[in-house]
């Protein structure tokens, strides 16, 4: 789903998920509603030392703009939230690359994963810190603001959201933090892929809990949020079973030199002619060694018959695949073919592409790599590897 950047911060770009953008307005219209209002101000007058005049917060467009406020606090915590992962992870010298705000809150991308359980520890920890840091400023501030109910209000209510942001974080389930530090917990004492199929099997336990409550007290998203637990429990477990999987092998490993290629001005007819000839369906765009983009018999097909002689490839063609390089490691490779939604990646050494790993090359190593020892079967889905 599309991103949008909309700046940095120490150096990471900030961008917001379409999701983000659409919710945004939801989540300030829920909070606006009466039965709302009356539920966060009961919870707020009991840490307030002033009384809160909920008729007040109900008049013209006052209920708006507290849910607008609110809205946009409550994500900016989240922002800070991830900060506080992404700062602690560069002190242990991990490349935080962007973070993403969305509908379920955020994502601090990191270049490295960390496999040191200390390192882990500590980077998932510092969110919830965090969190409850911000917390404890707005409740301080809480006890020292004019007695004006929105104000209190808006307050008291960033002071409950955030610490209850850090509570609902330490649940032990993935991608939440709790799951990570139970990982890392877990990791002391056994392999990294054990602790993390161990914290996926816990995490998946209590998304079905989440599931079972949302359903009987009809909280449709907390219901997907269960939804997107139990998903994301079971994707982790993946990425860790392959990651172990693939091992020391890098992207020279796996490559293969047989580049087929086609030129920018090359036709869609003199394309169509070679597809025939090679039963080749894919072809990178190759311009003086450089690939610029990838061209598949989907898209010459959208090409009338009449057009084909005067279509070139440079027309039609999808971006370029991603590239790395031949001594990148497989799972760092398998990582950015994921990420690009592809079904290749080019290899580039020294400036000249030297080869190209498909989704057939992953597929069949890990099918091979699985027949030689004892390890988890596991499938590969479409579009992961």
């Amino acid at each position: 789903m599309r991103n949008f950047g909309i700046g940095t911060i120490t150096g990471i770009p900030i961008r917001l998920n379409i999701t983000f953008i659409i919710f945004l307005p939801v989540l300030a219209w829920l909070i606006s509603r009466p039965t709302q209002i009356e539920l966060y101000a009961g919870f707020i007058v009991g840490i307030s030392p002033h009384a809160i005049d909920t008729a007040a917060l109900q008049t013209g467009n006052t209920p708006i703009l507290v849910g607008a406020i609110t809205a946009i606090g409550l994500f900016a915590g989240v922002l800070l939230h991830e900060l506080g992962h992404s700062w602690t992870a560069r002190r242990y010298g991990i490349t935080i690359t962007s973070i993403t705000l969305w509908i379920f809150g955020g994502m601090a991308h990191m270049e490295d994963l960390p496999e040191d359980w200390n390192v882990e520890f500590w980077v998932a920890l510092a969110g919830p810190i965090t969190s409850v840091l911000i917390g404890v400023a707005f409740y301080g501030l809480l006890q020292i603001v004019p007695p004006d109910p929105v104000l209190v209000f808006i307050v008291g209510w960033l002071a409950v959201v955030n610490v209850t942001l850090a509570v609902f974080n330490m649940l032990p389930a993935f991608p939440m933090d709790g799951g990570r530090i139970l990982r890392a917990l877990l990791a002391r004492s056994r392999p990294y892929a054990s602790a993390t199929r161990t914290a996926a099997a816990v995490g998946k336990g209590i998304a079905i809990l989440l599931a079972v409550f949302a359903v009987l007290a009809f909280a449709p998203l907390l219901l997907l949020i269960a939804m997107f637990v139990y998903v994301a429990a079971g994707a982790e477990s993946r990425a860790t079973v392959l990651r172990e999987l693939l091992g020391d092998m890098t992207v020279r490993d796996l490559m293969s030199t047989d580049l087929k290629a086609v030129t920018p001005e090359t036709t869609v007819t003199e394309l169509l002619d070679r597809i025939v000839a090679e039963r080749t369906t894919a072809y990178l765009v190759m311009d003086r060694g450089t690939v610029t983009g990838l061209v598949r018999l989907a898209e010459v097909r959208t090409v009338s018959e009449s057009e084909r002689a005067s279509t070139t490839v440079a027309d039609v063609m999808r971006p370029a695949p991603p590239a790395v390089a031949p001594d990148a490691d497989a799972f760092e490779a398998l990582r950015a073919l994921s990420e690009s939604r592809g079904d290749r990646v080019v290899v580039v050494e020294d400036g000249r592409t030297i080869g190209v790993v498909t989704n057939a090359e992953f597929v069949t190593a890990i099918e091979v790599l699985q027949g030689l020892g004892p390890r988890e079967k596991i499938e590969v889905p479409d579009g992961y590897a």
